[in-house]
């Protein structure tokens, strides 16, 4: 004669709470990862220093070139009705004495190929720029920019993109 609790229906239970608890880690994992993701994303999301946020007029925007984490170059920049992210960086070249190397596509635009030497494809890094915190969907030469826009040139691997 068996015992009482030898049943065989407490380890079928025994599996299903198992069952449960795997289920509940993997959702709780996926969660955490998820909010970090986003989380991560959002602090990343340029801001225009407030320190300078005055200075800025519905005729300057704030552009910043970032070749790494620790070289960040920050300008304010006045536009015209014409100015879009390219026709800024040119400008910003030949202010600032340093070079950029483009590629011309045609029906669809310029692409920076090369910023003051950082060159798109080292350590699989490329230049990407963002207006509002938002990344570029054109090319750069097809991107207008307004009074008050935030510009930022990010030289970063592609999955640091997403």
């Amino acid at each position: 004669m068996k015992p009482y609790f030898a049943k065989t229906s407490f380890s079928n239970k025994g599996k299903g709470l198992i069952g449960i608890i795997v289920v509940l880690l993997v959702v709780f994992l996926l969660a955490s990862g998820l909010y970090y993701f986003l989380t991560r994303r959002i602090s990343e999301t340029p801001k225009i220093p407030t320190d300078h946020k005055e200075e800025i007029t519905q005729n300057k925007v704030w552009y910043i070139i970032k070749p790494g984490p620790e070289d960040v170059r920050e300008y304010q920049i006045e536009i015209s009705p014409n100015s879009n992210v390219h026709s800024l960086l040119e400008e910003l070249a030949a202010m600032e004495d340093f070079k950029i190397e483009t590629a011309h596509y045609p029906g669809t635009g310029v692409f920076v190929e090369s910023i003051d030497g950082f060159k798109g494809g080292t350590d699989n890094k490329w230049w990407q720029y963002w207006v509002n915190g938002k990344l570029g969907e054109v090319a750069s030469d097809r991107k207008k920019v307004e009074g008050n826009d935030l510009i930022e040139w990010r030289f970063e691997t592609l999955s640091e993109f997403w």
